[in-house]
């Protein structure tokens, strides 16, 4: 018995050892994989109108969330599990400093380094139809401010995010999953209309997921909450106003608290104009049952 018990443990341990290796070899692979971009150049401004316009898009797309208000980065995650989930410093005193337009527009909307290797952890599907305007508002956004020291040390990732990579979990490397030669909007045109909250829902869709019908978080520890349904099969019975009061207040209309990872930071940035356009979208939408 007691030699069955070792040759099984031994086996065992044997297929476990065999399986760490080939998740180790499989997602350093697509680490190092190289993705071809279509250049894309875009204009980058320089007025205080732009920086302006710059700063909030900044704001409600998350880059200040991750990168630090001053965009100097910070490091958001680091255990032995998933890794070291780094934002790195965006200003002239740190990687923003030798950033060209190019490697912007590749950097956010497509997830790809200058050496057209995929980046880690950088949410850039939710970023892929940034409209070109908006995107050099943040560049331009991002050069103006003060030069910040911070030296950060670069993601990696530990073999549960590399576990996760091998199944195809957009969260570890979104690259792989954006069409990277689809067209991009060259100017947005903020109103409360269905157009534009299409456009402002595409962040909402990496937890909401693509039809917003709510769910287990994708790519999310199981501990997470599941996102709500925003379709009307799960928002149909609210107002404007408890939307509003969803967004801004963080509280759901039966006065109950809206649990992380909901972004109350970003949402309580947006303008009227945009809570209304994500509400007129979110109405328009067939109701959906989530999973």
């Amino acid at each position: 018995m007691i030699r069955y018990v070792k040759r099984a443990a031994g086996g065992l341990f044997g297929l476990v050892a065999v399986a760490l290796v080939l998740v180790y070899g499989v997602s350093e692979f697509r680490l190092r994989s190289r993705i071809e971009i279509p250049a894309h150049a875009i204009a980058v401004p320089s007025d205080s109108a732009a920086i302006a316009r710059g700063r909030h898009v900044a704001d409600v797309r998350g880059c200040t969330s991750c990168h630090g208000p001053s965009l100097g980065g910070s490091v958001r995650l680091e255990n032995v599990a998933i890794g070291r989930v780094s934002a790195p410093n965006l200003t002239n005193g740190g990687r923003g400093a030798a950033l060209t337009d190019q490697d912007w527009e590749r950097a956010v909307r497509h997830g790809v380094r200058r050496d057209s290797r995929p980046l880690l952890f950088m949410p850039a599907a939710d970023f892929a139809q940034l409209a070109d305007d908006e995107l050099a508002a943040v560049v331009a956004f991002a050069r103006s401010l003060p030069a910040s020291p911070a030296a950060l040390p670069p993601s990696s990732a530990g073999p549960v995010a590399r576990a996760l990579l091998v199944g195809g979990s957009a969260a570890v490397m979104s690259a792989g999953s954006i069409d990277h030669r689809a067209s991009h909007p060259t100017v947005v045109t903020p109103g409360a209309t269905v157009a534009y909250g299409r456009y402002l829902a595409t962040a909402c869709a990496s937890c909401h997921r693509a039809g917003f019908e709510g769910g287990p978080v994708p790519g999310a520890p199981p501990s997470y909450p599941p996102a709500a349904n925003l379709t009307p099969a799960g928002i149909g019975r609210w107002s404007y106003d408890d939307f509003v009061q969803a967004l801004r207040g963080g509280r759901r209309p039966n006065g109950a608290a809206i649990r992380p990872p909901m972004p109350l930071k970003i949402t309580r940035a947006m303008t009227d104009v945009e809570v209304a356009a994500l509400w007129t979208y979110l109405r328009s939408l067939p109701a959906r049952t989530g999973t």
